[in-house]
């Protein structure tokens, strides 16, 4: 047993009719078994941060101990009353000794102050500079945003003034934020301190995914530390190729003002503005008329102009049935798609939730007198995919 190569151990620790139990009874055979059989038992995992029983936290301890196999994880961070530490510093230890860690997905519902919420993200961007995939999720209060932030805000500063000091360089960002309390819009302060937190690590990312179960705010009430007025802050791209936006429908203010796409005035208050000339995929939660004319400045200042480069365009189904091609109409809003977007391949349609469900896909056909046509094409020739969350 001494003497068989690590690929045959890994070969046997690796079978699908192995369960968690077969894995750790195999993993106190000998040493180099237990290698193996820890590098499945602890490639991913749910842990909640502090555990609220005595299984959780055992957990959690043996997360920590395996930490080195530990390569995606999914965390629920929560506040626990009879807990005097706080989640930040309970949690520095444990996220060290994850490092190897290449994906991780962040949820908190509210329960952890939005000061120690952004810490936690300073420290995972700040101790884990091989992470490629993060996803954010919190439900917002109406005091995040309108809180001191310097134990993260210093946390970032001094990571980049050390000599050899790393950040996280993601490929992958998805931000998924949520308001359960009136006035139901995102406070763009809140965004702007994510955006000061994250962007380090951020603006590396090939795809970006924002979803948000309500607008963003219009009123730019930010305050510096003297009062002074603050910038709202837009996410900033050095190479972004996939943007997905899964925005809420357009709904009326209390003043009767349409607020998100029937707004054209809205697009100055997305934060996600910047740096748009490289992306090849767009997804949106929209329907083709929405991004033509005036409309397409609900969504980006400038309107399909800053995005020339897209090559695949995924929309919420917007025919009149599921197989109707837009042959011999002239005004239908495809063509104006396929004239403002020079590059533009296939555009798919998809179910208006989930974004994922394709209904049907069109292929935009060039010939050299500048006609265009469609026709459906193979599924597998469209969306690329490039970023799969199993990578």
């Amino acid at each position: 047993m001494n003497f068989l190569p690590v690929e045959i151990l890994s070969e046997i620790a690796n079978q699908k009719v192995l369960s968690n139990k077969d894995l750790a009874s195999l993993a106190c055979v000998n040493h180099r078994f237990n290698e193996a059989a820890c590098t499945r038992l602890y490639r991913s995992g749910e842990l909640s941060y502090v555990g609220s029983s005595a299984k959780d936290i055992a957990k959690v301890d043996s997360y920590g101990r395996n930490g080195k196999f530990v390569r995606i994880l999914k965390l629920n961070l929560f506040t626990i009353p009879t807990v005097k530490i706080s989640i930040p510093d309970a949690i520095f230890p444990l996220l060290t000794t994850f490092i190897n860690l290449h994906r991780i997905h962040l949820t908190d519902s509210a329960t952890l102050p939005w000061p120690s919420f952004l810490h936690v993200l300073a420290i995972i961007i700040t101790s884990h500079p091989y992470l490629k995939i993060l996803e954010v999720q919190r439900t917002l209060t109406k005091l995040d945003g309108r809180c001191p932030t310097t134990k993260a805000t210093s946390l970032i500063e001094s990571h980049k003034s050390q000599k050899g000091g790393r950040f996280s360089k993601l490929d992958v960002f998805i931000l998924r934020l949520s308001k359960s309390e009136e006035p139901y819009l995102i406070s763009r302060a809140a965004i702007n301190d994510l955006i000061t937190v994250l962007l380090p690590a951020t603006r590396s990312a090939k795809a970006f995914t924002y979803s948000a179960d309500c607008w963003e705010s219009p009123d730019i009430d930010l305050k510096g530390t003297v009062g002074e007025d603050v910038a709202a802050l837009s996410w900033e791209w050095d190479n972004l190729e996939e943007l997905t936006l899964k925005l809420p429908e357009p709904q009326l203010s209390m003043v009767g003002t349409p607020i998100g796409p029937a707004n054209p005035s809205w697009a100055k208050n997305l934060s996600v503005q910047k740096d748009l000339g490289n992306l090849k995929r767009l997804a949106l939660r929209v329907y083709a008329n929405d991004l033509l004319s005036d409309r397409a400045e609900a969504f980006f200042i400038g309107g399909l102009s800053v995005i020339p480069n897209i090559e695949h365009l995924r929309i919420t189904h917007s025919g009149r049935a599921v197989d109707w091609i837009p042959k011999s109409t002239p005004n239908h809003p495809f063509y104006g798609l396929a004239e403002a977007m020079p590059n533009l391949k296939y555009i798919e349609q998809t179910d208006s939730y989930y974004l994922t469900r394709r209904i049907q896909c069109l292929g935009v056909f060039r010939s050299e007198e500048g006609d265009v046509k469609f026709d459906h094409v193979n599924p597998e020739e469209t969306w690329l995919g490039y970023y799969k969350w199993d990578q």
